[in-house]
Formats: structure tokens, C-alpha cells, sequence
């Protein structure tokens, strides 16, 4: 059959398309969703039961994530909460999936009995090209992994969705229904429109001053509805517009004595890595690749001041590449719409130990919550077991450099939380606290106050390196915990 006639008869409506889900079933909802389907999924609440919804960190709210119980929807959130649906686990109303974007498929395809396969995946695709062929622009992610696996693929086409280049296409034949959404027109009188029910006057004003700083007033069209939940901080941290933290100018100097020319590189999520390109931490470099998860501020415009060119990189030669765009800043994506130096793929390709471990200068620059005097690394949990991130790509990437042979694996905090009062730096975990990055791949450590060299010290030796570039206010109370922990 022709693929135009394929697509005819598989087009439908939102609230039809939904039908497919049954009681029971697992439903897969990636970073970035469609926007009408969640919505028409969460309106069939009184007709389903046991329903578990999968959740990347997710930026909105259908309906699932405030329900009073979990009799219709259950939530699992996989790899990453984020800041949005926190509330959810510290309300002990959703679990949490530990996976690995390296392994997190490797269950479905051994067939383990034991492991379910998720029923139904909802994506957003681009219109078919000339050969039948949508991607799944530039918040790739796991969608293409699930469509593969999944029994059931709906899938939103939106024709707004930027060119992306790479192994990022899939078939008309292999989707089971398509709903076609139009975005529609969104000036600065809609945006005027949508911020006024916003009911707190100091949250409607921050929208504001976040909408005059935009290049594009279109990016806040799919925030329009939930202006009221959504944090304008958290819009702007998405956006890669936020300022960076205080201490990150400091850290970026430190880093950029560790990153040097021809190096392939990788940068985490959150603060204060995103803000290390805009903060100067690779100016001056030459040659550099990139091979990461996801992007960050700053990114193409490395590659246009002409930092970036991935000329020395082992694999994917003269390109960058990663496993989605998000976190790159709407001037980045402006240079990476239909710019085939950038390629994206699957994330259980690109964070696998076997791609990874082909580079021989990787450098994995990722963030911590706190790092304790023996080098473990924490960057998922607050007060002992308070779940508040995941893993995301971290552990790979910090092995990545670990094991590369010419690499590092960088981590980066603020020396103290809490307006100085807590330190980042501890000497022990608390209970319940996740470990991350367990000591013995701990490597570079860094902080506003220094670079600590953890690679061949002992634990006499990680503790000094690491209380020296502990908030001066700490210093002694770490020092003499650590006397009593490992000193005679």
C-alpha cells in the first residue's frame, strides 16, 4: 500500500486515537510530548483504571499529576523528575524507574518475562518527507527506542518542528494512528491574553519580563495554557536563559584549565553546567567535539565562533553529536534547524559504554549535589533519601571520561547550599542519600574555591583535597569529622 493511503487511514482525532489505551496498560509520555494528546488521555479518567503513565521530566500537567489518588493513573517517572512534577514523589504519589539511557531497553529486547514492555507510546513527528518517512525533531530522546518496541505508536504531527539531521527517522507504516496538530499563529496579543490568568501579580509581571527578552515570542506557545503552574524561572531555565548562579563564574575558570584543544566533550544538565559555554569556560579552545546526551546554552554558537569542529573526534568525524537538542537556547536552535553538522540518535547508542568508550580525549563534565570526603557523588537526592532529579545521562558520561584514555570526568557544584549554611561538600552522606558516581571513578571535583584531584589518593588524601576547596566557613568542622573517621 502507498504510504499517502497508510497515513488516511491511520489519521484520526486526539480523543480518538486515546481509545487505544486499556486498562492496565503502561503509556509511554517522553520529555516534550504531544500537545493534544496527554490532554485527551487524561480526560478518559473515569473510564480507565491501573493505568501507569511514564514520565520524563515533564514541564505540564494533563491532569495526572494532581489527581487525589491512583486509581486511574499511576506515575513513574524515568531517569529524570525535574523540577515540575517534584511535588509528585515528595507527596510519595508516583515511583520512580532507575534506569539507564544505555540499558533502559535491553530487558524489551531480551524478551525477559519478567519485564513488561510499555504498551503504548505517545511522539510528536514531523509531517512525512517525499519518501514516507517523520523524525522526531529536536527532543529526540527515547521516543524513536520506544516507537521500536511498543505495541501501539500514536504520534502528533506538528509541522513546526524544526529539520533535525541523523538517525532520527521513522516510517509512516510504523505508526498506528496520527493525529495532525496545527499551531496557530502566536503574536504578542495572545501572549498578552494568555499571562492575565495568571493570578499572582509578581509571577504575571516575571512572564513579562521573560517574554521581553525573547528573540521569538512563538516559544512561549506551548506554555500558553499553564502559565499559571509553570514558573517563569523554570520557562527560563528550559530556555537556557537563566542567570547563572553566583559561584559558576569562578568554576568556569577552574574548568576551562581542564578542557583542552581537540577534546570531545559532554555537559550535563542543571547548574551551574549549562552555564559554563555562555560563562567563557572553553574560549580560546580549538578542534573540539561534541558527543553528549542533550545540549546546553551556548552550544552551536561554539561550533559558528569556530571552537567547535569535531575535526579530532574518533567517531562521527567533523560532527556533534548528541541524543536531543534540549537545552540548547532558541539562538542555538535557530543555528542547528537544517544544519546537518549536528546528528542526533538514539540515547541507547549514544551513552552506550561501547560508542563511549571509542574516544580517547572524552571529557564528562557533569554537576553534583553534594560530594562526600571520599569521593562519592550525589547529584539525585537532598536530605538523606528526598528524590529530586535521577540519573540521567551522568553515569555513562562521567565513565566515559573515567575510562577514556586520554579523558577526565568532571564534576562541578557550589561549595554550600542554603545561603552558605549547609556545605556541598560533606563527610558523610546522610542516610538514604543516592550515590551517583560511586568513589572509585571519582576524578576532577570542582568548586568556586579550587579543583580537587581525587584520581590515585587515598582516603587521607581525598579528604584534604577535597576540604580545601570546601566554603572556608567548613573547612574545620570537616576537618575534624575527618580526623575521627580515618585518622588514629
Amino acid at each position: 500500500m502507498d504510504w499517502h493511503d497508510i497515513y488516511q487511514q491511520r489519521l484520526t482525532t486526539p480523543a480518538e486515537a486515546v481509545k487505544v489505551v486499556k486498562p492496565g496498560d503502561t503509556v509511554v509520555c517522553s520529555i516534550f510530548p504531544p500537545l493534544t494528546l496527554p490532554p485527551a488521555l487524561a480526560a478518559r479518567k473515569d473510564e480507565l483504571r491501573d493505568v501507569t503513565i511514564r514520565l520524563l521530566a515533564p514541564a505540564t500537567d494533563p491532569g495526572w499529576l494532581r489527581l487525589p489518588d491512583e486509581d486511574a493513573f499511576k506515575v513513574e517517572f524515568e531517569l529524570y523528575i525535574g523540577d515540575f512534577g517534584r511535588f509528585v514523589t515528595d507527596e510519595k504519589r508516583g515511583t520512580y524507574l532507575p534506569n539507564l539511557f544505555s540499558l533502559g531497553m535491553k530487558a524489551y529486547d531480551q524478551q525477559r518475562p519478567d519485564v513488561k514492555v510499555p504498551d503504548v507510546v505517545m511522539v510528536t513527528v514531523s509531517p512525512p518527507n517525499r519518501a514516507g518517512y517523520c523524525h522526531f525533531g529536536m527532543n529526540h530522546w527515547m521516543q524513536r527506542s520506544y516507537a521500536r518496541r511498543c505495541p501501539i505508536v500514536i504520534a502528533e504531527v506538528n509541522d513546526t518542528l524544526p529539520q533535525v539531521h541523523g538517525d532520527v527517522y521513522i516510517h509512516v507504516s510504523e505508526i498506528d494512528r496520527f493525529v495532525e496538530f496545527h499551531a496557530p499563529p502566536f503574536s504578542r496579543e495572545d501572549f498578552e491574553r494568555a499571562v492575565q490568568n495568571v493570578a499572582d501579580p509578581a509571577r504575571r509581571e516575571a512572564w513579562k519580563d521573560l517574554a521581553d527578552e525573547l528573540p521569538d515570542i512563538r516559544v512561549l506557545a506551548v506554555v500558553a495554557g499553564v502559565m499559571a503552574a509553570v514558573s517563569p524561572d523554570d520557562a527560563r531555565r528550559v530556555l537556557g536563559l537563566a542567570d547563572p548562579p553566583p559561584e559558576a563564574p569562578a568554576i568556569a575558570g577552574h574548568l576551562a584549565t581542564l578542557v583542552h584543544d581537540g577534546d570531545t566533550i559532554q555537559i550535563g544538565t542543571g547548574e551551574p553546567s549549562r552555564g559554563m559555554a555562555r560563562l567563557g569556560a572553553f574560549t580560546g579552545r580549538k578542534h573540539l567535539g561534541i558527543h553528549t546526551e542533550l545540549g546546553w546554552p551556548g552550544l552551536a554558537r561554539m561550533w559558528r565562533d569556530g571552537i567547535v569542529d569535531g575535526s579530532r573526534k574518533e567517531i562521527h568525524n567533523g560532527k556533534s553529536v548528541a541524543a536531543a537538542w534540549t537545552g540548547c537556547d532558541p539562538n542555538d536552535q535557530d543555528l542547528i534547524d537544517g544544519n546537518p553538522h549536528f546528528e542526533l540518535y538514539d540515547p541507547e547508542y549514544v551513552l552506550h559504554p561501547r560508542t563511549l568508550t571509542r574516544f580517547d580525549r572524552f571529557v564528562g563534565i557533569n554537576n553534583a549535589i553534594t560530594v562526600d570526603l571520599l569521593g562519592q557523588i550525589n547529584s539525585e537526592s537532598v536530605f538523606g533519601g528526598r528524590i529530586i532529579n535521577g540519573t540521567g545521562g551522568q553515569p555513562e558520561m562521567h565513565l566515559a571520561g573515567a575510562f577514556s584514555p586520554h579523558g577526565r570526568a568532571i564534576t562541578l557544584l557550589p561549595s554550600t547550599a542554603m545561603g552558605g549554611g549547609i556545605s556541598r561538600i560533606v563527610a558523610q552522606m546522610d542516610a538514604g542519600s543516592f550515590v551517583t558516581i560511586p568513589r572509585f571513578y571519582a576524578d576532577y571535583v570542582i568548586t568556586e574555591y579550587g579543583i580537587a584531584r581525587l584520581w590515585g589518593k587515598n582516603h587521607r588524601q581525598r579528604a584534604e583535597e577535597l576540604i580545601s576547596i570546601a566554603h572556608p566557613d567548613h573547612r574545620d568542622g570537616l576537618r575534624a569529622e575527618a580526623r575521627a573517621l580515618w585518622w588514629p
